[in-house]
């Protein structure tokens, strides 16, 4: 980091970077720079991860895991939900899984609306992302019979998107992303049976965001992801 100061002996407008300034400036500067320092410290210091939640979906044992790719805690989501099968892709998947959660799911064969309860800390902004690995959990070929295959997705009572998995390959994986602020402790997310097919989801999981970051996503303002374009190292883990 480069400092910058106004000292006294200036000619024009040039900026000048004068190094016989008073002693007590260059005391100000030092204790200024010592406190950066020490700031950056504290940051870096942090977890990376505070405030993640992070759903397995489907996953049975209660004990946390540590994903050997991502670095980062799944929690099963027995607690976090009322209902539904605990499942797994077929075995013959497996082999292509990219990570722990695309092996297991929970499906919601029953009822028109089943929802999760996910913590959350009221007035805080959240990148919420779900997961759906379809693996022929059901050994029915869903995706592949050419017969409509589609469910919903409610942020609470509000609508976010609809997961179609119509003509696709069984083994492929779906993601949602939208930017939602939480209203209260707990978030809602809901998955809603169109009578097309049996909602499912393989994982779920909320980002605490900076307040700072996306100024129109509030209370009522909720954004969903259209397209993303990566242009950093294709071997780096996505984690937020």
């Amino acid at each position: 980091m480069i400092a910058y100061q106004h000292c006294k002996n200036r000619r024009q407008s040039t900026m000048v970077i004068n190094f016989s300034c008073s002693a007590s400036t260059k005391l100000t500067w030092i204790l200024a720079l010592l406190l950066i320092l020490v700031t950056t410290i504290q940051v870096h210091g942090q977890s990376t991860t505070d405030g993640f939640v992070n759903i397995d979906c489907g996953f049975t044992n209660s004990s946390a895991y540590i994903d050997s790719t991502l670095k980062i805690p799944y929690r099963f989501d027995g607690e976090l939900v009322d209902g539904g099968l605990s499942n797994e892709i077929l075995k013959e998947f497996m082999a292509g899984a990219g990570n722990e959660q695309q092996k297991t799911l929970r499906s919601f064969p029953d009822g028109s609306r089943n929802c999760y309860t996910l913590p959350s800390t009221i007035g805080q902004k959240y990148l919420l992302r779900a997961m759906f690995t379809y693996g022929n959990y059901d050994r029915l070929n869903r995706t592949m019979g050419g017969s409509l295959f589609r469910f919903g997705l409610h942020i609470g009572v509000n609508f976010w998107e609809a997961v179609n998995l119509t003509n696709t390959d069984p083994s492929s994986t779906i993601w949602k992303e939208v930017l939602t602020v939480a209203p209260g402790n707990n978030l809602s997310v809901c998955l809603i049976n169109f009578g097309t097919g049996t909602p499912f989801v393989s994982s779920l999981e909320l980002r605490p965001l900076q307040d700072t970051m996306y100024p129109f996503v509030n209370t009522s303002v909720s954004i969903s992801y259209f397209n993303r374009i990566r242009f950093g190292n294709v071997t780096d883990p996505i984690t937020r």
